[in-house]
């Protein structure tokens, strides 16, 4: 609904509920960036709360403010040696003290 006039035609059906462009224009905007009168609608709208449910078009995660590295895998490798080196010293003192 514009604040300047009636709801868009394109956007709100007969009933005043979001149409298919109305939630693909939702899907579409970044998360918190989408249209304040969809938004508004959709906040307060039951049937239109289950019908976005109902499209699998929930909320978004939010991307991640950090990005992840890959994997190490000479670490993992190095600390795997690593500890079999240590059940194998555990192992001849054990072997010592008998």
């Amino acid at each position: 609904m514009n604040p300047s006039g009636p709801p868009d035609r394109a956007l709100f059906d007969q009933r005043g509920c979001l149409t298919p462009a109305g939630f693909a224009a939702l899907a579409r905007a970044p998360i918190g960036r989408g249209p304040a009168e969809l938004g508004a609608h959709l906040a307060s709208c039951a049937r239109c709360q289950e019908r976005m449910l109902a499209i699998g078009a929930g909320p978004r995660p939010a991307p991640s403010s950090v990005p992840r590295r890959k994997p190490r895998l000479w670490l993992g490798v190095v600390l795997a040696f690593a500890a079999l080196i240590l059940a194998l010293a555990a192992l001849i003192l054990a072997a010592r003290m008998r």
